[in-house]
Parts: C-alpha cells; sequence; structure tokens
C-alpha cells in the first residue's frame, strides 16, 4: 500500500529479529525501498528509532506491519503542514475483519465533519480519552523523536508492550503547536486478527487493564509537561521582577 502512494515519497522497512519471512519478502521490493535489518529484537521502540532516524524526509507515518493505507492517504494529509501551527495530520480508520474479510467499522469519523485545518484545544479531551494510532497520523520527523522513550517515563509504574510513544506523540504535538489537521476520509487499514495486542487484551481483564493503565500515565504526564510549562513561565516573572 505504501509503494501505490500518489505522492513521491521514502519507504523504510525496519525488521529487528523477525523469523516471519520478511527477508525473503522484501527481495521483491529492493529497488523501491531502504531494508533495514538487525538480528535482535530490544522492543518497538528502538525499531521504530531505527527507521526514523534512518529517515531523510521532513514527515513521518509509521504504519505498522498488519496495517495499511490507501493511495491518497499522504497527499491529501501533507498538505496541511503548508500552516506552520499545524502539529499532525490524521484521518479515520476503517477496522477491517482478517477473518471474515470486510470492514466492520470506522473509527474517528464522527469527531470532525469536514477535512480543514483545527485548533486543538477544541479537542483535547477527545485526544486525551482516545487512541488514534500512528498509522493514521502524519507528522514532523522530528516531533515523533522526541516522543519515543525506550526506557520508562518518570515515575511510572505501568507499561504494556511498547505502549505509551503511539499516543505521547500526538499529544507533544498539542503542546507545540495550535493546530492539526484532519481528513474526513478514511484513508488508513486497521487489520482486526487475533495474533494483535488490541484482540488479544480484550479477551483478557489483566492485560486490559495493564493497557488502561499506561494510557492514563501518558495522560498524567502530558498534564505535568502542560501545567509545569506555565508555572515555568510565571516563575520566570517571579523572578525578573524580584530581581527588578
Amino acid at each position: 500500500s505504501c509503494l501505490d502512494q500518489t505522492v513521491d515519497h521514502e519507504l523504510i522497512v525496519c525488521n529487528h529479529g523477525s523469523s516471519d519471512g520478511t527477508d525473503e519478502m522484501i527481495k521483491q521490493f529492493e529497488a523501491k525501498i531502504k531494508y533495514i535489518k538487525r538480528n535482535k529484537d530490544f522492543g518497538p521502540h528502538f525499531c521504530w528509532l531505527d527507521g526514523i532516524m534512518e529517515s531523510t524526509g521532513d514527515y513521518i507515518n509509521l504504519l505498522y506491519d498488519d496495517d495499511w493505507i490507501e493511495p491518497k492517504f499522504i497527499e491529501k494529509c501533507v498538505k496541511y503542514f503548508d500552516d506552520p501551527n499545524v502539529g499532525f495530520v490524521f484521518c479515520p480508520a476503517n477496522v477491517f475483519d482478517e477473518e471474515n474479510k470486510k470492514i466492520i467499522n470506522t473509527l474517528h469519523n464522527k469527531i470532525i465533519p469536514n477535512s480543514g485545518i483545527y485548533n486543538t484545544s477544541r479537542y483535547e479531551s477527545y485526544f486525551l480519552k482516545y487512541l488514534i494510532s500512528p498509522t493514521s497520523i502524519i507528522m514532523r520527523k522530528q516531533d515523533m523523536l522526541d516522543s519515543i522513550f525506550v526506557g520508562n517515563l518518570p515515575f511510572t509504574k505501568y507499561n504494556y508492550k511498547g505502549v505509551g510513544p503511539d499516543k505521547l506523540m500526538l499529544l507533544m504535538c498539542m503542546l507545540r503547536y495550535k493546530k492539526f489537521g484532519y481528513v474526513s476520509e478514511a484513508l488508513s487499514v486497521y487489520r482486526a486478527h487475533k495474533t494483535s495486542i488490541t484482540y488479544d487484551s480484550s479477551l483478557n481483564k489483566n492485560k486490559r487493564y495493564a493497557i488502561r493503565k499506561a494510557y492514563e500515565e501518558i495522560n498524567k504526564y502530558y498534564y505535568t509537561l502542560k501545567y509545569g510549562k506555565y508555572f515555568s513561565y510565571f516563575q520566570n516573572r517571579y523572578i525578573l521582577y524580584f530581581q527588578n
């Protein structure tokens, strides 16, 4: 699906320690992609960082290996970055049932009726409540790098299979930029299958709890940074006033 995009772009496949036949599959695309292979897997964050740091462009879409994007995804999203106040652009996502081979749901299609540029402050509560997968998002390379932590956030107690940076990427952009772009068409697709983390956790109460708590800590970290920024602003004003 990446090769079918309507605009020129760079495609990087990053493989850290997989044994699923990627090496053989990738041979048919060797002339069209950059392939990164590591023998050891240190978790998804290192894999993401490896691929992102190898990229040469200014904007990134982090596409998971079990999802795909429609041909005009990049073309229709990236144009909103003409406004320097836009921190990220996203679109709704269709959910494809792998077993029945059909679309069973569409996510994030009711938040905003029309494509365009919107103020992040107006939709802050939505972005804190719901996860929008990086599959559906394009953002600046540097913002993505700044949001991927490879250990734990300060004072965290909960973690689950890499959960965290996938949401923090968007929240960090909300702190840095006043606006975001939205494409009302569902141009990304999440594949629902029994081996996915989402499906697996839906069948297990303890796993659901672990994911929920991990995302709650991301929200707390966001608020810490948000209000810490205001505290620093007033603190600096007080210090300047005192010195004067």
